[in-house]
């Protein structure tokens, strides 16, 4: 395993996802190697930013001085843990120090430096992206978090044709999932002034190295977004699949209330979730989505309901405050309250299942410390429409989202902590919670061994040409890429067929003559044809070899 970490324990190897099935290791980092710089050009699986942040008010400049690895002792606990105006804290050394990954929050003292990069705080963010990519599969990682307001800790995932906070790269791909043409959706009006999608699959000359009629995006998977009260008694996380295009107006919540089916807890009068009836979501939100936690915990303190003597999480609902922008949809599990996100590490995973073979049976699933928090099956992904009528029309105003397409997009994992637009912000940071660190003990990645899928530039999802030719895009190239570290393992190419090229000529072999363009298609695909087959024999090479040496 090319890119494992050989202190992975021989027990996390192989693991059993929840549909009962084996995976296998595909990567791993435990961080034990105190003092590494993960700095670009310095590490083979990770690139530290030296990068002011511009998205989402950010005020922060992410430095690679900011992210080491590190032995992690202890924790300040709260000494009355459910005292949400109490901010008493004492020492608590673990029972084993945690080597870890960390990343430090700080005010930028120097005038002269927070002129130059035009922030007042330096943080950190690691990616993976160009380097170690997947489709598919279970990743897992075991964290701490950042205590106190204004932070905004994360680990997700990001598609690599896209960069995180590089928005050059992703205005139009983030964060679409949907490969398909629907020219009757490309002629609605594209919500929120936003950029329309950049690659369409309406378009036969998407750029180098991309397949003609094939939508592309930079699909975001949040495995956790953490925010924290004041003074850690009342933190929060969200679990979410961020996706474009966006359902009509018509079926988003109004900011701030739970979709319908959503009735009031008797004894606090606050929203709880109840699993819907038939029919019961019909005009409302996304249809199936599954949500989990517990419901059962008996640790009440006003309106608040904590797990911790009960164990597992508290109860799971969809995230009232935000659906997200208008042109994308935020599909949100959150949780809370935790009262020791800065005290406790805990274990983030995704089960992301791609769909069988002809089937649509995929699924993304979100667990922390083992319990289910939320799922969001690839049926909820469909086709969502409405029509209006207003006095004076002579007809109805139709508005359509296509089906998307189930996340297919190579992705790497993004861990960073920001302070921005959300949680209180930077007015919200204080001497007494900063510096901020957030600690990460390992990242581990699996998948199942007749579904191996590792490598950033995938046949069916093509990246490499298209980066490299577009560079400026994404700030440059890193280093080293992740062809040069190991050697990729793809499955044999599915997705671009020769059947959705001619059904996508078609549509326009009516402007322009069909014999004619089905002629020049074919011929290019005949091309795509004998570049698959070698492909085809290269990728059971590469799995076969790989079996062989796990």
């Amino acid at each position: 395993c090319c890119w494992c970490d050989g202190d992975t324990p021989d027990e996390k190897r192989k693991v059993i996802g929840s549909e009962g099935k084996e995976y296998v290791l595909i990567m791993s980092d435990e961080f034990n190697e105190l003092g590494r710089s993960l700095a670009d050009g310095k590490d083979p699986k990770w690139t530290a930013l030296n990068e002011s942040d511009y998205t989402n008010s950010a005020a922060v400049r992410y430095m690679p001085e900011s992210v080491t690895t590190a032995i992690d002792r202890g924790a300040m606990v709260r000494v009355d843990k459910y005292n949400q105006s109490n901010s008493e804290r004492v020492w608590v050394e673990y029972d084993e120090p945690v080597r870890a990954m960390k990343i430090t929050t700080e005010n930028i003292s120097d005038p002269a430096f927070a002129k130059a990069v035009n922030k007042s705080f330096t943080s950190g963010m690691v990616q993976g992206w160009n380097k170690f990519c997947f489709t598919g599969g279970i990743v897992e990682i075991r964290a701490k978090f950042t205590m106190g307001l204004g932070f905004w800790p994360a680990l997700w995932l990001f598609g690599n044709l896209g960069r995180a906070i590089y928005q050059k790269s992703n205005d139009g791909l983030w964060p679409f999932s949907y490969e398909d043409c629907d020219e009757a959706y490309e002629k609605q009006p594209f919500p929120g002034g936003a950029t329309p999608q950049r690659i369409s699959g309406c378009d036969p000359n998407p750029g180098p190295g991309l397949h003609p009629y094939q939508g592309r995006g930079a699909t975001e998977l949040d495995l956790v977004e953490v925010g924290d009260s004041f003074n850690g008694a009342h933190g929060w996380v969200m679990s979410s699949l961020q996706l474009s295009p966006a359902i009509p107006p018509h079926f988003r919540p109004k900011l701030g209330t739970q979709p319908v089916s959503y009735p009031l807890d008797k004894e606090t009068g606050t929203p709880y979730f109840k699993m819907p009836e038939s029919g019961e979501t019909k005009d409302t939100w996304y249809h199936g989505l599954k949500f989990g936690g517990n419901n059962s915990c008996t640790h009440r303190i006003g309106s608040d309901v904590y797990c911790d003597q009960d164990g597992g999480v508290p109860q799971v609902l969809p995230n009232a405050q935000w659906y997200g922008p208008e042109y994308a949809d935020s599909l949100t599990g959150g949780v809370n309250p935790f009262a020791d996100l800065s005290e406790k590490y805990r274990t983030y995973r995704l089960e992301w299942k791609e769909p069988e073979d002809g089937e649509e049976d995929g699924y993304l699933r979100w667990y922390i410390d083992d319990t289910f928090i939320f799922e969001v099956p690839q049926s909820v992904l469909g086709k969502y429409s409405v029509c209006s009528e207003g006095p004076g029309e002579e007809e109805p105003k139709c508005y359509h989202t296509p089906k998307r397409t189930f996340p297919a997009e190579p992705a790497s994992v993004v861990m960073n902590v920001a302070v921005g637009s959300w949680n209180g912000g930077p007015s919200s940071l204080t001497k007494d919670t900063l510096p901020g660190e957030m600690f990460v003990d390992y990242v581990r990645v699996w998948q199942r061994p007749d579904k191996l899928n590792i490598g950033c530039d995938p046949p069916d999802h093509p990246t490499k040409e298209y980066i490299h030719h577009n560079k400026e895009l994404y700030g440059g190239l890193v280093s080293p890429e992740g062809d040069e570290t190991c050697a990729a393992v793809y499955p044999r190419p599915k997705r671009v067929s020769i059947k959705r090229g001619f059904a996508a000529v078609s549509t326009h072999a009516l402007v322009i003559g069909t014999l004619v363009t089905v002629g020049v298609v074919a011929l290019g695909f005949a091309g795509y044809r004998h570049l698959r087959r070698k492909r085809d024999s290269a990728a059971a090479d590469a799995q076969s070899d790989y079996l062989l040496n796990q």
